[in-house]
């Protein structure tokens, strides 16, 4: 169980660093908005999609711990 339980805790620990860096990047481009609209548009459909993967990639990981943890036991 070991094993397992350092990959829940390494995917929550994972998790909150994303959604830092996320806030801290959607923060520094609000700074940028009133000069380039365009650029900040692109760049917020950018961190959409970063973040859309990283959900899909935390999803397919929790299911292997979780399919880990079963076995384990």
């Amino acid at each position: 169980m070991a094993t397992t339980g350092i990959g829940f805790r390494w995917l929550d620990i994972l998790e909150k660093e994303f959604d830092k860096a996320c806030v801290e990047l959607d923060t520094s481009i609000v700074e940028l908005d009133s000069e380039e609209s365009e650029s900040v548009f692109a760049a917020r459909q950018k961190i959409a999609t970063l973040s859309s993967c990283f959900a899909q990639l935390t999803h397919k990981a929790l299911t292997i711990f979780q399919n880990s943890a079963k076995l384990e036991k």
